[in-house]
C-alpha cells in the first residue's frame, strides 16, 4: 500500500502529527529533512530546495516503496513540487499545503535569507525562548499540548538550517524556470490538490494557473496557516478524503 509523506515547513512542525491513526493500515512517513532533526548536524552547504527533494526521494525508496503521496506544507510545498519534478514515478499524488509558488508568499523567508546567520540565530533563539509568544502572534491559542509541540518544532533545527532553507527558497522561486517545473508537473498525471487554512487563505499567492489546473482547492475552517498544530485531526481528515 503507497505510504502517504509529510514534508514540513522551515520549521519542523509535522514530527508530532498523529497520522498513522488516521490511515492505518497505509502507512505514513514524517522523515527528518537535511539540517532537522537526528540530521540536524548536517553541513548548511549541502542544504537547498533541489537536495531536500532528491534526499526524500532517497528516503522513501530506502522504505521499501515505489511510490507516495506527498503532503507538502509551506516550503514542503514547494519541495513536493520539485521531488514530482525530480521523481516523477515516485509521486501518486500532491497535497500543497499553502506551498510557495511565487516570491509573493517568501515574504518572510526573504527576511530571513536576507539576515546575517547571527541575526537569524537571535530571532529563533527568541522564538525558542517565549514559543507561547510565537504561538499568540500567530493567532493560535497557546494551549499546553500545542505549546510542547511547538517547542519541540523550534528546536528541531539550527539557525544555519533555517537561513540555509530560507535562501534556497528566495532563489528557488524567483526564477521562471521554478513556474515551468510546477507547469510540467500540471501536465503529468499526478493530481494536485491545494489545502489552505480559512485565516490564511488570502495571503495564499497561487498562480491563477495552478488554480485553475488543480485537482481540488479545500478550506479547513477556523484555522491559519499552522492548520496541523491548530486542528491536527481535521487536517488529517482533509488529506484523508483526499487521498482515497
Amino acid at each position: 500500500m503507497e505510504p502517504v509523506v509529510f514534508i514540513h515547513g522551515i520549521f519542523q512542525m509535522l514530527g508530532s502529527l498523529p497520522a498513522a491513526r488516521h490511515f492505518a493500515p497505509r502507512p505514513t512517513l514524517i522523515p527528518d529533512m537535511l539540517g532537522y532533526g537526528a540530521r540536524a548536524n548536517i553541513s548548511a552547504e549541502i542544504i537547498s530546495i533541489e537536495a531536500q527533494a532528491d534526499d526524500l526521494a532517497k528516503q522513501i525508496r530506502s522504505f521499501g516503496h515505489q511510490r507516495a503521496h506527498i503532503v507538502g506544507h509551506s516550503v514542503g510545498g514547494a519541495v513536493a513540487m520539485l521531488l514530482a519534478h525530480r521523481h516523477p514515478t515516485l509521486v501518486t499524488s500532491i497535497i500543497n499545503v499553502e506551498g510557495n509558488f511565487t516570491l509573493e508568499d517568501a515574504f518572510w523567508t526573504g527576511k530571513l535569507a536576507a539576515m546575517t546567520l547571527k541575526e537569524v540565530s537571535d530571532l529563533l533563539q527568541s522564538y525558542q525562548d517565549d514559543v507561547q509568544g510565537w504561538l499568540n502572534r500567530a493567532g493560535i491559542e497557546a494551549t499546553a499540548e500545542r505549546i510542547a509541540i511547538a517547542d519541540r518544532g523550534l528546536h528541531a533545527q539550527p539557525a544555519t538550517t533555517v537561513k540555509a532553507m530560507a535562501q534556497s527558497v528566495i532563489e528557488t522561486t524567483s526564477k521562471a524556470s521554478y513556474l515551468e517545473t510546477v507547469n510540467i508537473v500540471l501536465d503529468s498525471d499526478v493530481p494536485l490538490h491545494l489545502v489552505a487554512g480559512e485565516r490564511s487563505r488570502a495571503g495564499w499567492h497561487v498562480p491563477e494557473v495552478v488554480l485553475r489546473r488543480a485537482a481540488s482547492m479545500t478550506i479547513q475552517p477556523g484555522v491559519g496557516h499552522m492548520m496541523m498544530l491548530e486542528a491536527p485531526d481535521e487536517f488529517l481528515g482533509i488529506v484523508a478524503k483526499l487521498i482515497e
